[in-house]
């Protein structure tokens, strides 16, 4: 793979000049970003440029709440579709060549990759990078645990909380099978991880570099596109006859502070800030350096999310307080509809080494509610079109109120999301 010409220009490479140091920020990081056009690459972009950093961002290009650059202009972009893992591999070795050629280290401070779900994307990425990096951030999933040997177990190990030592996969080919079939998301991701690791441990013997993989549970916060925690906003708001749903045995649980994992049919639930994801990127290349502990391997693993780990309907309950609903609780139903979580484990994540090793403290879920809640009332004003579509996704008895307390229009062709659940 030939590296370009110096001062040769790149086609897909646009604002280049935001790359290049200046007297003022020759010591800012120069960061490569895989993914960032929306909800955590957005947050990212945002906590990345507030300490100056020179960034490019890689993605195909797709307009996301009304922009395809929500950095407006003030970062380097790269169009590259990671399906075709040639063109991408190409496109990353020819921005880095660019990017690098005057940097000291001759590599990338970061590169935070968001938009890995395979081995294969994660290998194009390594092809392209060659090495010319220090740390490689992938986005990862806690759904990685949904394909562990404790899971095939059926969490029947004793353990207490799901620790990120917690990941490997069984033995047994069959066991393996049947997990993949059952979370192709979570082994997926668990695959990237894998080929992160042995990718890094190739590259270690000849390039100072290290990787880490963030375990992240359901995330909230502003511009997330799935519109999942602002459906259950719509649902809260559409009257007191349509409720959210739980399931019945939900009532089992009647205090946030009741002790996680002591109902099997009804876990604590684990979420994560979008923006706690981005403060931890950027406190991984200004802090996290200094720390002995967390450069002892040359690839690890942690679970990033709130300490607030509860049942659905202390969750829903926490929502509508956020969103100035007191003494409300949701409806109990034998089959609830319902838009989170994204996995049923029943033992909560463990965060400890997230505070021991890397010494971050995570919003919490209090605060991280009131944000979402306040962005959804203001976004109605804002961002109608996705507001709406968030709102099309409850019940049909639930749509029209909901919509007519946030001032928005029945859209004409209802969201095929509207049907999910």
């Amino acid at each position: 793979m030939g590296a370009p010409m110096a001062g040769l220009p790149l086609p897909f490479l646009e604002n280049a000049d935001r790359l290049k140091a200046t007297t003022a920020e020759e010591a800012s990081p120069l960061v490569l970003v895989l993914g960032g056009s929306t909800f955590m690459g957005r947050a990212t972009l945002d906590a990345l440029l507030q300490v100056r950093a020179r960034i490019c961002v890689v993605n195909r290009g797709r307009f996301y709440w009304g922009t395809k650059d929500p950095s407006n202009g003030r970062v380097a972009r790269v169009t590259a579709d990671r399906r075709d893992k040639q063109s991408f591999a190409e496109r990353i070795d020819a921005v880095t060549s660019r990017a690098v050629q005057n940097e000291p280290s001759r590599a990338w401070s970061l590169v935070a990759d968001f938009s890995a779900y395979d081995g294969n994307d994660i290998n194009a990425a390594l092809e392209g990078l060659r090495g010319r990096f220090h740390l490689y951030a992938y986005i990862s999933s806690d759904s990685v645990y949904e394909v562990s040997k404790l899971a095939g177990e059926g969490w029947q190990s004793g353990v207490t909380h799901v620790s990120e030592g917690s990941s490997a996969r069984p033995t047994e080919a069959e066991m393996r099978k049947k997990l993949r079939k059952a979370d192709g998301y979570g082994d997926g991701k668990l695959e990237a991880e894998e080929a992160l690791c042995a990718g890094i441990s190739c590259l270690s013997a000849e390039h100072p570099i290290r990787a880490i993989a963030l375990r992240l549970p359901d995330v909230l916060g502003p511009y997330d596109d799935t519109f999942r925690l602002w459906a259950y906003w719509h649902w809260w708001h559409s009257g007191p006859e349509n409720r959210p749903q739980v399931k019945k045995q939900t009532l089992k649980r009647s205090s946030p502070d009741s002790h996680p994992g002591a109902d099997p049919a009804d876990p604590p639930l684990a979420f994560v800030f979008s923006h706690d994801v981005a403060r931890f990127l950027v406190h991984l290349i200004t802090q996290v350096p200094d720390l002995p502990a967390a450069n002892q391997s040359h690839f690890d693993a942690v679970n990033l999310g709130c300490d607030l780990q509860i049942p659905m309907r202390n969750f829903l309950e926490l929502l509508a307080q956020a969103s100035g609903l007191h003494g409300v609780s949701p409806a109990c139903v034998e089959r609830p509809k319902g838009f989170l979580p994204s996995v049923d484990r029943p033992l909560p994540l463990d965060f400890k080494k997230l505070k021991e090793t890397y010494l971050f403290s995570a919003t919490p879920l209090e605060e991280v509610l009131k944000v979402c809640a306040d962005w959804f009332s203001d976004a109605c004003k804002h961002f109608p079109e996705e507001a709406a579509e968030a709102a099309m996704k409850l019940p049909p008895s639930a749509r029209a109120p909901a919509l007519a307390y946030a001032g928005l229009e029945m859209p004409q062709s209802p969201s095929s999301d509207s049907s999910s659940s």
